[in-house]
């Protein structure tokens, strides 16, 4: 980013390939100069390695500050006489524009920021023109995202539940984060200006830890930190992002370099860029202790610096893109698989939202599906013969090409007969919250709430049972458990959808309640996965979409019990209703709690039921049908 005026010292290097010469920065307080020019040691002290190259000299009333990566060294005017005999004809034979015009320039005077804080700030900046943060992950996701968020939010598709839900996880982890920093200061200031000026104000104040500290920059970058610090030297700064996740995953760390470029073509000296995020291994005793509940990456300064060249470039590219509001970039997702596309991949490619298309090829992978495409091939029954695919993917394709089910009989038998009566059809709704809400349960802790349980007995008798805590403030586990020791015998198959999710509860349970372990951990053994038989192969319908989702599954053999027409269709939806009404301090306006239970346990008993109706078909098309249920469930209380 040519004239950006980075000074971090890790990124020295890139600087002095872009600043060689001596040059006075955008608001003439900083000038580069060659480190060989420079006539003395910095204070008697040994320069970082990393700060090859480049020293920026700071200019602040009566003399000029010489900083390099983790220190601020006054030095002696007649120091900087040796080699800067006039700033302002410096600026003058820069062979660059002396200075920008974003501030009122004055070569022989600071600003009003204190000496190294920073604030290279824009008097009126366009805010739809600055690049922020977000701005930057969702060019990083797809540029015609990026564009259409900042210019075209009408045609932004609503967001899912669980994504709304994450950024409120989000914000209620920053806030809380705070408290570990009690001499913080926040600046809550929405505008642009306004935070980078708030944030100027909160430093000549003496603030040594700012809440949202803003930075505008010369190049149009925009950022806020979640907390940035004093280093406890006194000299530069401790950028710290927040996050609620339970690790710092390569996103994380692409943002905080974002930060970390923006507050420093900002002129701010920071000491360590940090990830504060949620450690898993914590376990609630009582009150949350915010000291063990979070834990801090600092492998971030190191990281960014193999990064920084491409996060440089992609910040570049997306600037660009930004400052064209008459050009919306092209939507690229139609090249990825399903799982990455952008949340705007409606809008720019309706054509491809039609079923049995190459991108609902069972586990497709990458190159396969550009492969397919770049030949031109949409439709999954033109799957070219060459492509070669494993035998689940093909019978799909054969499938949809012939319009019909397939059915591996034989092997479907078998795991029919695997499953031994009383069978009980099982299914948990669990909460998961990044903060634990009981004792001994730890950050996005699946806790279950509530299950149902469809019982089909010896005699072929359907029964149904369940149970849904509504007790406020209690862990919902201990009674949960205890309700199903007595709803599940010691005999008899336990059928589920997706194994690996209610095993894993039944495991934790079983770690928390020694008494049940045997119980809880015996039905684990005794657990039979009725998408088995979708996941493997043995039934495959050109409906399904290569998706093994019971959702996905049961319009084709029960179309009567569509999820959609439920008020709670979903587990999404179950999860944050049982919240507002268990957990908040009060629902929203609009939600009845008693009405949302009875919701709650329609839904829950949907699952089973739907599971048993799978189970029935499963046996018709294995030519082993047992005597249908139906009408016995449509008598149920």
């Amino acid at each position: 980013m040519a004239d950006s005026g980075f000074f971090d010292g890790i990124v020295a290097d890139e600087i002095r390939r872009s600043h060689g010469e001596p040059y006075i920065g955008s608001q003439c307080r900083h000038i580069w100069m060659p480190l060989k020019d420079v006539a003395e040691p910095l204070a008697g002290e040994e320069l970082n390695p990393a700060a090859k190259g480049v020293l920026n000299i700071e200019q602040q009333p009566g003399r000029w500050n010489v900083v390099h990566p983790y220190h601020l060294h006054p030095i002696q005017d007649s120091h900087y006489q040796q080699y800067i005999p006039n700033p302002a004809s410096l600026c003058a034979s820069s062979g660059r524009s002396p200075c920008p015009d974003i501030l009122p320039h004055n070569c022989t005077r600071g600003t009003s920021i204190p000496a190294g804080t920073g604030g290279e700030r824009m008097t009126e900046p366009n805010q739809t023109t600055l690049l922020t943060k977000s701005d930057f992950l969702r060019y990083r996701t797809c540029p015609a995202y990026c564009w259409t968020h900042k210019y075209r939010p009408d045609l932004i598709p609503e967001a899912p539940i669980d994504a709304l839900r994450r950024a409120n996880d989000g914000g209620a982890i920053e806030l809380l984060a705070r408290d570990l920093f009690p001499d913080g200061v926040l600046v809550d200031a929405r505008d642009a200006t306004e935070a980078t000026r708030a944030t100027e104000i909160a430093i000549a104040n003496g603030a040594t830890t700012i809440f949202q500290a803003a930075v505008t920059t010369r190049s149009g970058l925009h950022a806020r930190a979640d907390v940035l610090t004093r280093h406890p030297s006194g000299h530069g700064w401790n950028l710290i992002e927040i996050k609620s996740s339970t690790s710092a995953a390569f996103d994380h760390k692409k943002d905080a370099t974002f930060q970390r470029i923006a507050f420093t073509e900002a002129g701010f000296t920071l000491r360590d860029v940090q990830l504060m995020h949620l450690d898993r291994a914590y376990r609630r005793n009582g009150r949350v202790e915010l000291e063990r509940l979070f834990r801090f990456d600092s492998s971030v300064m190191a990281w960014s610096q193999r990064y920084l060249g491409e996060t440089m470039a992609e910040i570049d590219a997306a600037l660009t893109m930004v400052r064209h509001a008459e050009i919306c970039p092209p939507c690229g997702c139609d090249q990825l698989t399903r799982g990455k596309r952008c949340p705007v991949f409606p809008v720019f490619h309706p054509e491809l939202l039609g079923g049995n298309t190459v991108y609902d090829l069972v586990s497709i992978n990458q190159k396969h599906l550009s492969e397919a495409r770049d030949r031109g091939v949409m439709r999954l029954a033109d799957w070219p013969a060459d492509i070669r695919l494993n035998t689940r993917q093909r019978w799909q394709i054969e499938a949809v090409r012939s319009g019909q089910e397939r059915v591996m009989r034989d092997p479907l038998r078998q795991f029919l007969a695997t499953m031994q009566r009383p069978c009980y059809f099982l299914d948990y709704e669990t909460v998961q919250t990044p903060v634990p809400l009981f004792r001994d349960t730890w950050p996005y802790q699946q806790v279950p709430f509530q299950y149902s349980v469809h019982v089909l007995d010896e005699s072929g008798l359907l029964h149904h049972r369940e149970f849904l805590w509504v007790e406020r403030g209690e862990n919902p586990i201990p009674p949960l458990a205890d309700a199903l020791r007595r709803d599940i015998g010691d005999e008899g198959s336990v059928l589920v959808w997706h194994k690996g999710f209610e095993g894993k509860r039944n495991e934790e349970m079983a770690a928390s309640l020694p008494h049940l372990a045997d119980f809880l951990l015996g039905l684990n053994h005794r657990m039979v996965d009725l998408m088995e038989s979708v996941s493997q192969g043995m039934w495959i319908h050109p409906d399904f979409g290569g998706s093994t989702s019971i959702k996905r599954v049961l319009p084709v053999v029960a179309p009567d019990l569509a999820y959609d027409s439920l008020p709670i269709g979903g587990g999404a939806l179950a999860t944050l209703r049982w919240k507002q009404c268990v957990v908040d301090a009060m629902p929203p306006e609009g939600i009845d709690p008693e009405q949302t239970f009875a919701n709650l346990r329609d839904y829950c008993r949907h699952d089973t039921l739907a599971m048993v109706r799978i189970w029935e078909y499963l046996n018709r098309l294995a030519g082993t049908a047992p005597a249908t249920t139906a009408d016995r469930v449509a008598n149920l209380p």
